[in-house]
């Protein structure tokens, strides 16, 4: 599993939440209980829940950073002002101080999904 691997499973977090929601919905009003739904409904929850699991092991900087960046899709620039407005310009952080905090976050959510064996959730 790469790097670039977990950086896209996290980034997808959203577009599963939105397709799990969907189908909670279609599952909620519709007289046609299908299979394949319920496979992918659980896959989909699986999946979710992986990511939230692994955010949850984060300190609250590289959560910060990765919701910002990753998950709600802001350029690094923004990141960094977005960030000065949260915790304010104490720390000073460069965008590069960011992406290096990005990049721990990423390892630290890799060395949890290979650790309790869930890479077959991601690909």
């Amino acid at each position: 599993m790469t790097e670039e691997t977990v950086k896209e499973f996290v980034r997808s977090y959203s577009e599963l939440k939105a397709r799990r929601d969907v189908i909670d919905k279609i599952r909620k009003y519709s007289h046609n209980e299908s299979i394949d739904e319920d496979q992918e409904y659980s896959q989909l929850a699986i999946k979710i829940q992986i990511i939230e699991s692994a955010l949850e092991l984060l300190t609250e900087d590289e959560r910060t950073i990765i919701y910002l960046h990753l998950i709600d899709n802001v350029k690094w620039s923004e990141v960094k002002s977005i960030y000065e407005q949260k915790v304010g310009t104490e720390f000073n952080y460069s965008e590069r101080t960011f992406m290096r905090i990005q990049k721990n976050a990423l390892k630290k959510i890799e060395t949890f999904v290979s650790k309790n064996k869930f890479e077959q959730y991601i690909e």
